[in-house]
């Protein structure tokens, strides 16, 4: 959803966060599995009527400026399983393997890794202590610190 709000809004966090990668101010890391989700999502018919003033050469545009400034890993191992969603299992693990201090979402399932009292939430805090799950805006309360 981060990327759906980053291209389909100019005014909002997502974008915000878009913003700090085009001014080459954050890092972006992507893998090609989450390329193609990102891709998929965006050119979803639900998510197009959703968004009307969302156009293909705006999806174009925003894939292309991503796409250049992300660093894309080839390979994300997969370290982490995730009974929860196992759908952004992708998502944790390229951020381990990027070894990256935050992954930016909006999606309760990765933010409750962060908060949740499950076997689950405690052994992904215990083993990825460095790698922090937030969302857009207080992810840029944390930059702008």
């Amino acid at each position: 959803m981060i990327y759906l709000q980053g291209v389909a809004r100019t005014k909002n966090p997502a974008n915000a966060c878009f913003a700090l990668v085009r001014e080459n101010i954050v890092k972006l890391y992507l893998s090609r599995e989450t390329l193609a989700e990102i891709e998929d999502v965006l050119t979803r018919p639900k998510f197009r009527n959703r968004f009307p003033s969302l156009t293909d050469e705006m999806i174009e545009v925003f894939l292309k400026d991503i796409k250049d400034k992300a660093v894309i890993l080839k390979n994300a191992p997969p370290v982490f399983d995730y009974s929860r969603d196992p759908k952004d299992e992708k998502y944790v693990n390229l951020a381990v393997e990027a070894k990256a201090d935050f992954l930016v979402s909006r999606d309760n399932d990765l933010l409750d890794l962060m908060t949740g009292y499950t076997d689950e939430c405690k052994d992904f805090r215990r083993r990825f202590r460095g790698l922090k799950i937030v969302n857009p805006v207080d992810f840029l309360t944390i930059i702008e610190k």
